[in-house]
């Protein structure tokens, strides 16, 4: 009875919504690609699309005996990412007072997003245009020299000459240097020596930033949801 209870519709979807960090079933239907009205239909008949719900779970990796039989695997997924704004990179970069500044920035929980490990970059040039757009947002997870490789989209954080967006890979010339390209031809190659750099940020997913539009974040990466104005409501200045 107590297992029956569990994958009672409501708690199913109650569960669905706590793991994946959205507070509404509209919100849960958008994540999931389905009419709004289907969530409500799934209440009142107390069924599910199965298909649908397992489907989002393999997806994202949810355990299913939690989502289904409320048996908790101990581990959660998502937490707050710190948003990193152009207005505060240069104070970011410098380092002083980092852990003041970390306080004040704005945060959004990412869904399968490890908090410890996460942080989200406005971009500030079109330089890997037509990739990513200036004043979108590279979300990105914390990496390493040791694991930059293939060419790959990376924040590259210096001591003295600031924040990087670019595509990092080895330099062929020297063990202890990096050669930084950009996807837009109008930007010249950068090369930085191990000692200049301080933090590796791997890009992860992209968030599309439009001035002109109601809802000022959007998602382009289809791992990460949709930030309805939340840059505005919580704005920051130096």
């Amino acid at each position: 009875m107590q297992e029956k209870n569990s994958q009672n519709a409501n708690n199913v979807i109650s569960r669905l919504k706590s793991l994946l960090k959205l507070k509404t079933d509209i919100q849960l239907s958008e994540f999931l690609n389905i009419k709004p009205n289907t969530i409500s239909t799934w209440k009142k008949r107390n069924s599910l699309d199965y298909e649908t719900v397992i489907s989002i779970c393999d997806l994202y990796e949810l355990d299913l005996n939690e989502i289904f039989l409320d048996k908790k695997s101990g581990t959660e997924i998502s937490g707050a990412t710190p948003l990193i704004t152009k207005e505060v990179q240069f104070q970011y970069a410098a380092g002083a007072d980092r852990k003041s500044l970390m306080e004040l920035v704005p945060k959004f929980s990412f869904p399968f997003i490890d908090i410890k490990n996460s942080q989200a970059f406005q971009v500030v040039s079109n330089n890997m245009f037509p990739l990513i757009d200036e004043n979108s947002f590279v979300v990105c997870s914390a990496s390493s020299l040791a694991e930059v490789k293939d060419n790959k989209v990376a924040v590259i954080v210096t001591k003295t000459k600031g924040i990087f967006l670019n595509r990092v890979s080895p330099s062929g010339f020297k063990d202890d240097q990096y050669v930084l390209t950009s996807d837009n031809d109008f930007y010249n190659e950068v090369t930085l020596n191990n000692s200049e750099i301080a933090e590796v940020w791997m890009v992860k997913g992209v968030l599309s930033y439009d001035v002109n539009s109601d809802s000022k974040v959007s998602f382009i990466n289809d791992s990460l949801k949709k930030i309805d104005k939340f840059m505005k409501k919580n704005e920051i200045t130096d």
